[in-house]
């Protein structure tokens, strides 16, 4: 294994490690120094050190990623894994970075490291480091670990062929306000550890006794008639500060004043409210119930750059901007036009570089200089001036106990100062064989002996408590009581002791679960809460879609964890995830294995994978809840005219289906039909079934609709398919009769009509043959029926044989009996020919004045909902918002009497 330096070896800035093992070689972190001639890593030895096989990034801060654009168009194939949080913090950060890079190579008359559009490609093509914290490189396993210095921070344990090293990036194990600590890898015994060394030859003092100064101190300026500016660095210290200060308000320890955030701690804020579970208990929950816990509403103010100067021109108030250096930016603005002025103060809260007008600030306040540059301009400084130790990096006593935990053979210094990093080389015990690292050197590491275990008595665990401990951050599925319906959470916090668990449900509230609740563990979540609860919202609402395309052939006999199921089965999207832990809980309990330590495990025999595969089993949400999928119904439906209802009707179980209703079923052919089916059936998982109900009174509008006046109610006979009007008949009368037909599948006739004696008695006699007529064989006489339509044009849907007063008879449907009714000499005939007699179906198979009422009001009018039939008097009714004009009602009424017989109602 052979380590090379490429930048941030003895200094802080171009952070670049090339990390090689056998036939594998990988590169961490590219990062640039943002001032100087030489900004970028030492990327030529790459030709000669072998081409990275991937590029891992530990965290967002511009030390590490500023340089990726240059290495990425260098070797475009090569993937960049980093989390979730790093992935949208570098969206900004690399954004920001350009724009200060664009105006010193302005200022400076020099060429820009890269161009607008490699850093664009770049960041189109980052990847996801995996949920479970493993990648698999080549022959290289690397394992990602919590840094503690910001969100998303990461260090990598790399492990090939037997050597095992550890990166760290930066570190912090107290994590401030907003983050958890650096988790330590117990047990991880590297063969060598490469640590960073920012603060190796200091401590920290008392963090508490620090916030408090910061907050008394900002206090005291704003109530003395002054502005305190707090240059911050962007990302993670902004973060700190604002936390600081509102809780110093919120307990009343300070008078509380607006604070004003400007530059880009305001978009990272923005991205840390996105992540609560990657935050603190109490920073978590105050993003749950409050949506934000650090842009407040009349507190925490975020600003632009067209609001400063009525800022500094406002009443007096604490700024918080970027950068934390002073080097440019919001804060560089705002110390220009405060320094001057003895009631303002700017306090310093981080690191701040040799070169940094920051560093020459602290200069000042110790009395050595009296004149600050800022953007090429001096400034006389009256104004206070104070530094507080919030850092965000482990202090030497923290990184010399994190080596003993380690307990690398070698440890290899980077990120820092020579003073800072000779002072923590001597104080790391030489049994871990500290080394200074230097930009350029490649040191070559031999496998590490048997027998370098940790000096003295090590601590036992206990097992259950740290199984317990590791549900934190994992997305887990649960059942509170036996036969209740399963749940997704995201695991907060554990309360060991007691085995519960602090889960957050997808509607963001906090729910206690009991170890032996928990069904299945799906890993770590490292995506944002929103999304977690939106795959858990789907899945749980309809889990169905998620399945469809599950093939579980692929899984083979024997015993599997989820995991390695989710492995076999190649899938990766979270809902499928999510879609497959809930259909895994439907098998019995015999195909369901669980060991000493809780790992559960499933055998999926051939019977089984094809009751999944068929949905044979009752899986939680194969089909939507009643509600939901009557709500997909009625969406569905929008704007059909002839569509009314659904309902559940309940027949058992087996049997349950959603009942649809329209206001002339017939009008619904059958190829609509099948459609509507299957269209419902994979939107919601339900079964149909088309009520046969007829709604009288709808045909009363109807016939007032084609006559184009008011009419009386008519005589429905709903046996013979008849319906009967009192009206004259009109000269149009076949064109009114056909289209009556088409939308009702009944058939029209006029009062001045001879009645059809069907319609008298309530009976439909069959066609009769002539006498002498031999009987033909059924499928003969189905052949010339079908014939005969042929030859007349018109389309039989299905013909079948029936028993009349002990006689045959052909039952001819066609797609309503009014169709049928035209077609009497046909069927005579029909009859006559095949020796039999011959009747047509009562039942049609069925669609218009909603629609054009919608289609013709204007949208000026805002109509509210649909309109309203009322068959009884002959009007469609509709409420609008805007009242129309007389002239344009009754436009409008006249364009819809026209096209439906109906008049306008407007209310």
């Amino acid at each position: 294994m052979k380590v090379t330096v490429l930048g941030g070896g003895s200094e802080i800035g171009a952070s670049c490690l090339h990390i090689q093992f056998e036939r594998t070689c990988i590169l961490i972190d590219a990062g640039m120094r943002m001032r100087g001639d030489d900004v970028l890593p030492m990327f030529g030895m790459l030709e000669e050190l072998g081409k990275p096989d991937a590029i891992l990034v530990t965290h967002a801060h511009a030390d590490h990623i500023g340089a990726l654009p240059v290495v990425h168009a260098m070797y475009p194939d090569i993937p960049v894994f980093q989390t979730p949080p790093t992935a949208d913090l570098m969206q900004i950060m690399m954004k920001d970075a350009y724009k200060i890079l664009t105006e010193q190579s302005r200022l400076n008359e020099k060429l820009l490291p890269y161009t607008e559009e490699q850093m664009e490609t770049l960041l189109q093509e980052l990847r996801m480091f995996p949920a479970n914290g493993v990648l698999h490189i080549g022959d290289i396993k690397i394992t990602a670990y919590r840094a503690g210095h910001i969100i998303g921070a990461v260090m990598f344990a790399l492990e090939a062929n037997g050597e095992r090293i550890l990166v760290t990036g930066d570190l912090s194990f107290s994590g401030g306000r907003t983050i958890p600590g650096a988790k330590v890898a117990n047990q991880l015994n590297p063969d060598v550890m490469v640590m960073e060394s920012t603060y190796g030859n200091r401590l920290h003092t008392d963090r508490n006794t620090e916030e408090k100064r910061l907050a008394e101190h900002v206090a005291a300026t704003i109530q003395n008639g002054g502005f305190a500016l707090i240059p911050a660095f962007a990302l993670g210290r902004g973060q700190e500060v604002l936390l600081v200060l509102q809780d110093y308000m919120d307990k009343g320890l300070i008078p509380a004043f607006p604070i004003y955030v400007d530059g880009l701690v305001t978009p990272v804020c923005r991205i840390y409210r996105k992540y609560p579970h990657y935050l603190k208990g109490p920073v978590s929950h105050r993003i749950r119930t409050a949506g934000d816990a650090f842009l407040t509403e009349g507190r925490c103010i975020a600003v632009k750059a067209d609001d400063r100067k009525s800022i500094v021109n406002g009443k007096p108030a604490c700024i918080v901007a970027s950068s934390g250096m002073l080097t440019g930016g919001a804060s560089a603005w705002y110390a220009k036009h405060l320094v001057e002025d003895k009631k303002n103060a700017i306090y310093l809260t981080g690191y701040q570089d040799e070169e940094s007008p920051g560093k020459k600030l602290l200069a000042l306040a110790e009395g050595t200089e009296d004149m600050l540059d800022i953007d090429g301009t001096s400034y006389q400084v009256h104004c206070n001036v104070a530094k507080f130790g919030l850092s965000a990096h482990a202090d030497a006593s923290e990184m010399t106990r994190f080596v003993e935990a380690m307990n690398p053979t070698y440890t290899l210094l980077v990120h820092g100062d020579e003073e800072a990093r000779h002072s923590l080389a001597d104080k790391i015990h030489p049994r871990f064989h500290p080394m200074l690292s230097e930009n350029g050197e490649t040191y070559p590491f031999t496998k590490r002996k048997d027998g370098k275990g940790v000096v003295g008595k090590r601590y036992k665990r206990n097992n259950e408590q740290e199984r317990l401990r590791n549900y934190i951050g994992s997305a887990l599925l649960y059942q509170k009581e036996a036969g209740k319906p399963f749940k997704f959470g995201l695991c907060q916090n554990v309360h060991p002791k007691i085995a519960t668990l602090h889960c957050e449900t997808p509607k963001g509230k906090m729910d206690k679960v009991g170890a032996g609740q928990v069904a299945e563990t799906l890993g770590p979540w490292s995506e944002s809460i929103d999304t977690f609860a939106e795959a858990a919202v789907d899945v749980l609402t309809y889990s169905r879609p998620y399945l469809e395309e599950i093939n579980w052939d692929l899984l083979p006999d024997y015993t599997l964890s989820l995991q390695e199921i989710f492995e076999h089965l190649q899938i990766k999207e979270p809902r499928k995830q999510f879609a497959v832990a809930l259909a895994l809980q439907s098998i019995p309990l015999e195909h369901r294995y669980v060991d000493i330590e809780g790992r559960i495990g499933y055998q999926l025999n051939k019977t089984l994978r094809f009751q999944l595969s068929n949905f044979d089993l009752p899986i939680q949400a194969i089909k939507m809840d009643a509600n939901h999928s009557m709500d997909y119904i009625r969406s569905y439906f929008d704007g059909h005219p002839r569509f009314l209802r659904c309902g559940v009707q309940e027949m058992g179980t087996e049997n349950e289906h959603i009942l649809l209703s329209f206001d002339f079923p017939d009008s619904i052919s059958e190829a609509e039909q099948k459609q509507i089916r299957q269209d419902i059936k994979n939107g919601t998982g339900w079964n149909v079934v088309f009520s046969a109900a007829v709604r009288h009174e709808a045909f009363q509008p109807l016939i007032a609709s084609l006559l184009e006046k008011p009419v009386e109610m008519p005589s429905v006979h709903l046996h013979n398919r008849i319906v009967v009007t009192k009206e004259s008949k009109p000269e149009n009368s076949r064109a009114m009769t056909d289209q009556f037909q088409k939308i009702t599948g009944f058939s029209l006739q006029f009062g001045d009509e001879d009645v059809s004696p069907h319609t008298q008695t309530g009976e439909s006699d069959p066609f009769t043959a002539a006498s002498g007529v031999e009987p033909m064989e059924n499928n003969q006489a189905i052949a010339v029926a079908k014939q005969y339509a042929k030859t007349h044009g018109v389309h039989i849907y299905k013909t079948s044989m029936k028993t009349w007063h002990g006689q045959p008879v052909m039952e001819v449907h066609f797609i309503t009996p009014q169709v049928a009714s035209r077609y009497s000499n046909m069927l005579q005939e029909l009859s006559n020919e095949i020796g039999m007699a011959v009747q047509y179906a009562k039942q049609p198979k069925q669609n218009e004045v909603l629609r054009v009422t919608k289609e013709n009001i204007p949208h000026e009018w805002e109509m509210k909902g649909n309109p309203s039939i009322h068959m009884d008097t002959g009007f469609v009714s509709v409420k609008v918002r805007n009242e129309p004009a007389a002239e344009a009602a009754a436009e409008i009424n006249e364009k819809i009497m026209k096209e439906t017989g109906y008049r306008l109602e407007v209310k």
